[in-house]
This record gives structure tokens, C-alpha cells and sequence, in this order.
């Protein structure tokens, strides 16, 4: 079984008779959509006990307050290897995972800690939350930027529309889907350059199945909530610092976190970034469309 994200193939096996890997979010994500550069042996295997060897722990934090599965997580490090743990405090099959990713050897390792009287353990291979998490570090690995934000394509033009949540990303997308286009994800896309050409991606998500999307990154939002539509042109430093606020900073190095701004300056140089005050109305959909000089300035 394999899955595959933007530029990454992963080659999945059980080596426990007690895991049963059922893909749900991820059932979709079969069959390449760019070019891989990255493959990875990905194995998972039942254990009575995480041992986290020498890592160190680098983040860690916990779910918010009313999650459905109620966790706490951290990202370690030994070396160039690095780890991923979940602690779970009330999921009906396990107890904690722990995951080591060897990047020189192209390989993953996943073990799992059942509940007691769990006799199989049925997932999905990215489960939450150890599948997010662990997109974001293949992502910064491979030099990639994972992002809150919807997405969308309408004739041949993508768009990213990005903000903190309850801003209106998925009220935009909603927009341009009753307009004709195409909504790429209102939810988490996952930013990859393909022939020079930054492009946006869907992921498998928790808790349903989407098919692979992508699109090209044409043109990008900062959202912000507002009685009169405004559409203004942001360049240089303040666009980019703006839109890298949105984006899943999980960096646990200094070389992590300059790699991360190299990616941010580079989009922010080769696309154009416009600061999107809106109302709840198609009217927006046809200013940026139109990208009117009454909205439009510098």
C-alpha cells in the first residue's frame, strides 16, 4: 500500500498481526499527482511501551480545549533523525505513539501502544493528530510550507486565501465554488514548487476523503473581515512577514527556521500578495477577478 502527498511516496506495511492500516482520509491518495523526490519505508508494529531512544524533545503541545480526541504532542530530534510522540488522553485504541524518521535512510517507523483490552488497532495511516504532524516535518524537509488556508481555481487561476481561523476562509471558498470555481481545500494546503512553479496541494484530511487537487500558485489573500470590499497590493518584507504568520511553523532548529523564511521570501518575490478586507458576498468574487483599479493599489 502507498500513499502519495506532493513530492513524497510513502511505502506503507504493518509488521504486527495487530495493526489493521484502513485508509479513510487517505484512501484517495494512491496514485502520484507531481513527480516524487522523496520515498520513504513507512512501518508500523504493536508495542507494549514507546522507546524514545536518545531523543531529545524540541516542541511539544496540546490539543485545544473540546477536541473530539484530546492529545499531547512532541517533536524530538537526535542527529538527523527526527521523532514524533502522542500522548493520548481519551482515544479508544491507543495509549501513545511514538514515530523515529530516518531521513539519510529513507525510512519511517511507527509504533503504537494499545489500550489494554484492544486486541487490533484499526487506522488510517495518517491518523490524526500523528499524520499532521507528520506532514509538517516531511514538508519542511523537503522544503515545502504547509498553511491554513483555502484555495481555489477559476479558469486556469489559483488563488490562496489565508487567515486566523474564524476570518472567512471557508466563507471564500464557499464563493467561489457558487461562482464556477474549483475549491482546491478551505482548510490546509501544502505549498510545492514543480518546474520552478510553486503550485498548492490538498492533504488527506482526518475525518473525510478528497480526492488529490492541486493548482497553480497564482495569486495570494491576507483575509480580513470588512463592511466595504478592499483589494491592495502588499510587496517587500511586509508581505511576506503577513503571510508567513499563516503558515505551520513547526521548526525545532535555527537551519529549520531560515530554510523556512528562504521558502517564504521566494514565494513572496515570484507572487503577488494582496491585503482582501471583504464582505460575505459575490461581489468579492468579481473584484478579484476583475482586480479593478478602484481595488487595486500599491
Amino acid at each position: 500500500m502507498n500513499i502519495y502527498l506532493p513530492g513524497i511516496e510513502l511505502k506503507l506495511k504493518a509488521l504486527s498481526s495487530g495493526i489493521q492500516l484502513e485508509p479513510l482520509g487517505s484512501s484517495l491518495y494512491e496514485v502520484a499527482i507531481s513527480p516524487v523526490n522523496l520515498s520513504f519505508d513507512c512501518v508500523y508494529s504493536i508495542v507494549n511501551q514507546t522507546d524514545k531512544g536518545g531523543m531529545k524533545t524540541m516542541l511539544s503541545g496540546e490539543s485545544f480545549d473540546g477536541a473530539e480526541i484530546p492529545y499531547r504532542w512532541e517533536i524530538m530530534k537526535e542527529g538527523t533523525d527526527a521523532g514524533i510522540y502522542i500522548d493520548f488522553f481519551e482515544d479508544n485504541q491507543l495509549e501513545e505513539v511514538f514515530c523515529r524518521i530516518n531521513f539519510n535512510e529513507g525510512s519511517i517507523h511507527t509504533s503504537l501502544v494499545p489500550k489494554t483490552k484492544v486486541k487490533e488497532v484499526v487506522v488510517d495511516p495518517l491518523f490524526q493528530p500523528f499524520g499532521s504532524v507528520l506532514m509538517v516535518v516531511l514538508a519542511h524537509y523537503q522544503n515545502d510550507i504547509i498553511i491554513h488556508a483555502s484555495g481555489t481555481i477559476d479558469n486556469g487561476t489559483g488563488r490562496l486565501f489565508t487567515a486566523v481561523s474564524g476570518t472567512g476562509k471557508s466563507t471564500m471558498a464557499g464563493l467561489w465554488e457558487k461562482s464556477g470555481g474549483k475549491v482546491i481545500n478551505d482548510d490546509r494546503l501544502w505549498l510545492h514548487k514543480v518546474d520552478d512553479q510553486w503550485h498548492f496541494f490538498n492533504t488527506p484530511m482526518p475525518y473525510y476523503a478528497q480526492r488529490p487537487l492541486e493548482a497553480p500558485l497564482n495569486e495570494i489573500f491576507l483575509l480580513r473581515q470588512s463592511i466595504h470590499n478592499e483589494i491592495k497590493r502588499l510587496t517587500g518584507v511586509n508581505a511576506a512577514m503577513r503571510f508567513m504568520a499563516n503558515a505551520i511553523q513547526h521548526f525545532y532548529d535555527k537551519k529549520m527556521t531560515e530554510r523556512h523564511l528562504d521558502r517564504v521570501l521566494d514565494i513572496a518575490s515570484s507572487v503577488p500578495i494582496y491585503d482582501c478586507g471583504f464582505k460575505p458576498d459575490q461581489d468579492i468574487v468579481e473584484a478579484i477577478r476583475k482586480q479593478a483599479w478602484n481595488y487595486t493599489g500599491e
